[in-house]
């Protein structure tokens, strides 16, 4: 997932699910909230916890579900009473769609699974307008004119034969329109279970682990001066170059930066014991 702490938390008023197309009432600010959004329903329960996207806002009610083709339920499991559903969980990426193109590259590998995606069409910028997805002069036009910005609606995002794991591509079918959309939403969860979490990755961090052990919370340091006291580290961070060569193959984007990875250390194999864990967090220049 992509955070910790949620953006919104809303409390079911009654019991619900399984099934599809559900319509739940909710405490909580809904005002905030997009058809399209997904949230994480009874995270603290590991036996009920599941993601599902809001496919309708009607005022204090929500109307849980999917549009995915192989997935029979939104709603997997039965939940009581007072259920929180928090947002901000899951990673959401915004992209802008090549012109009369329909894939995208997600920024996260491996993708795990999208949970929900919105589009929404839109006009290009000067000479692309007149050849655009969809011509100036139609009902769309109109509603564009008048109607403020263009709605989102769901496609289906869950269809396996439309993403790639290993690369982040994915297929975004054609809208309501029957044409691809100018830009989409993709809510999704991605990265590696436990059992095949790569070796290499767990040897990255036990290493960061051992520099925070030893030397807490310094680590990385090339050299201590007692008179006149002085540290002087190897980098400006625990992240020394063996630690970024290890790390360097599952980076995504410019050949030298690295992106956001997370991993827990197998904390038996390094002998740093059973509950060893470190969240390493490497981000891409310019990606905020």
């Amino acid at each position: 997932m992509a955070a910790l702490s949620p953006e919104l938390t809303f409390e079911a008023q009654s019991s619900f699910g399984p099934g599809n197309g559900i319509t739940v009432d909710v405490s909580g600010p809904t005002a905030m909230l997009q058809v399209g959004d997904c949230v994480v329903l009874d995270r603290a329960n590991e036996d009920l916890v599941e993601a599902v996207q809001i496919t309708s806002i009607n005022g204090q009610q929500l109307t849980l579900g999917t549009t995915a083709a192989n997935v029979p339920n939104g709603v997997m499991f039965e939940h009581a009473a007072g259920c929180t559903m928090e947002t901000g969980l899951l990673i959401t990426e915004k992209r802008y769609l090549p012109k009369n193109r329909s894939e995208i590259s997600l920024a996260k590998v491996p993708v795990a699974r999208i949970v929900g995606g919105t589009g929404r069409y839109g006009y290009g910028r000067r000479g692309d307008q007149a050849s655009y997805n969809t011509d100036n002069f139609n009902l769309l036009a109109s509603l564009m004119k008048f109607g403020g910005p263009p709605a989102w609606e769901i496609w289906p995002a869950n269809t396996a034969a439309g993403i790639e794991a290993e690369t982040g591509q994915v297929w975004v079918p054609a809208g309501i329109m029957l044409a691809y959309y100018s830009e989409i939403k993709a809510r999704y969860v991605a990265g590696f279970q436990y059992s095949n979490l790569p070796s290499v990755v767990k040897m990255a961090c036990a290493q960061i682990i051992t520099s925070l052990a030893a030397l807490p919370p310094l680590g990385n340091v090339r050299m201590y001066q007692a008179g006149d006291t002085k540290i002087e580290q190897f980098t400006a961070s625990l992240f020394g170059e063996d630690v970024k060569a290890m790390l360097g193959p599952y980076a995504r984007g410019c050949s030298h930066e690295f992106v956001y990875l997370s991993a827990h250390c197998d904390g038996q194999s390094t002998g740093l014991g059973p509950h060893a864990r470190v969240h390493v967090g490497l981000q891409r220049r310019g990606t905020g």
